[in-house]
C-alpha cells in the first residue's frame, strides 16, 4: 500500500489539560508521525492555543458555530492528508502504533473508515466499563458491509469517531450531518455503507478513553443520543430502543451481579436514568422547548 499521509483531526475545547499528552503520543508514532495536527477549536478561554503556538505540525482553526459534525467537517475541507484520523480531545493513544494500526485496513480499496479500540480509564466505574468492554472487545478486526435486501439499523452501522480515520475523499463526498445532536458518526457510516464502503473495527488500534457522568448527565446523555437516532434511523422507535435495550440490560445486570454486588444500589438508579433518558428522548420534540433545552447535555442545539 502506498504511503497515506495523515491529519489528525480534533475538536477542542478548553483542552489544556490534554495537549501536551496527546502532542507527545502523536509525534511517538511509528513507522510515521501524522503529516499535521488539526484543532478546530470553539472559542477556549485556557491555554489551549498557547500550548500550540510554537509547534509548526499544529493548526488552529476557529469554529464559530459548533456542532459535533460541522466541526469535523471544516477542518476535513482544509486538511493536507489523504486520511482524516478523528480523534476526541480526551482520548488519548495508549502506544506508538495507534495510527498505523488504525489505516492498516485501507490497504483494501473498498475501506472508506476504520476506528479504534476504546479501553476505560481504571476509575472508571463498573457500568461504564461493562459498556467499553462489550461496544469495543479485544479481538481480530471486524468489516462491516450492507446486505442486501434488508436495510441498515444502528446495530448494523455501528462507528466511532472518538478515535477514527476516514479517506478525506470520502469524507469530504459523504460529509457529517451538522444539523443532528450527536451520533454523527452513526449517520456517516450509515451513509458510506449505502453507498457501497466497508466500514472496519480495529481492535490493535487502542485509545484510552471513558466518561464519569453523574446520573444527571447519564440521562441527558441518552435523551441526546436517543433524540439523534430517531432522526437518523426512520426505524428507530420506542419499541426498537427497548428491544436492544432490554437485551442489553439483562447481560449487563448479570455482570453487576457476578462482580459488582455492592453497587447495585447505585446501578439501579443508573438504569433509571438512563431508560427515562432513553424515553424523553423519543419524544423530544413534543416536549417545551425549555424542556428540551433542560433535558439535553447540548445546550446550544436548543437555542
Amino acid at each position: 500500500m502506498p504511503a497515506l499521509d495523515v491529519s489528525v483531526v480534533i475538536p477542542v475545547l478548553n483542552a489544556g489539560r490534554y495537549i501536551p499528552s496527546l502532542l507527545d503520543a502523536f509525534r511517538t508514532q511509528q513507522p510515521d508521525p501524522p503529516l499535521e495536527i488539526i484543532l478546530a477549536d470553539s472559542s477556549s478561554t485556557d491555554d489551549t492555543c498557547q500550548l500550540v503556538s510554537d509547534s509548526p505540525d499544529v493548526r488552529v482553526i476557529p469554529v464559530k458555530m459548533f456542532t459535533h459534525g460541522s466541526a469535523r467537517n471544516l477542518a476535513a475541507k482544509q486538511a493536507k492528508g489523504d486520511v482524516i484520523a478523528l480523534l476526541s480531545q480526551d482520548a488519548l493513544p495508549r502506544d506508538c502504533t495507534w495510527l498505523a494500526r488504525l489505516i492498516e485496513p485501507f490497504a483494501d480499496a473498498s475501506v472508506a473508515a476504520t476506528f479504534s479500540r476504546q479501553v476505560p480509564h481504571e476509575t472508571a466505574k463498573p457500568m461504564e466499563k461493562y459498556f467499553y468492554f462489550t461496544h469495543f472487545p479485544d479481538g481480530v478486526p471486524v468489516r462491516r458491509v450492507k446486505h442486501e435486501h434488508r436495510d441498515l439499523g444502528f446495530q448494523d452501522v455501528f462507528f466511532s469517531n472518538v478515535s477514527a480515520a476516514i479517506r478525506r475523499d470520502v469524507l469530504l463526498r459523504y460529509p457529517f450531518d451538522e444539523e443532528v445532536i450527536m451520533s454523527e458518526d452513526q449517520q456517516f457510516a450509515r451513509d458510506v455503507l449505502e453507498a457501497g464502503y466497508a466500514t472496519v473495527y480495529q481492535p490493535e488500534s487502542e485509545v484510552t478513553h471513558s466518561h464519569d457522568y453523574s446520573l444527571k448527565h447519564v440521562f441527558q446523555r441518552y435523551f441526546d443520543s436517543c433524540y439523534s437516532l430517531t432522526k437518523i434511523f426512520d426505524t428507530h422507535d420506542a419499541g426498537e430502543s427497548a428491544r436492544i435495550g432490554l437485551t442489553y440490560l439483562f447481560k449487563e445486570m448479570r455482570f453487576m451481579m457476578r462482580h459488582h454486588i455492592t453497587w447495585l444500589p447505585y446501578y439501579f438508579c443508573f438504569i433509571w436514568a438512563r431508560s427515562l433518558g432513553t424515553l424523553a428522548g423519543h419524544y423530544a420534540e413534543r416536549l417545551p422547548g425549555n424542556m428540551a433545552r433542560a433535558f439535553s447535555m447540548h445546550k446550544y442545539y436548543w437555542d
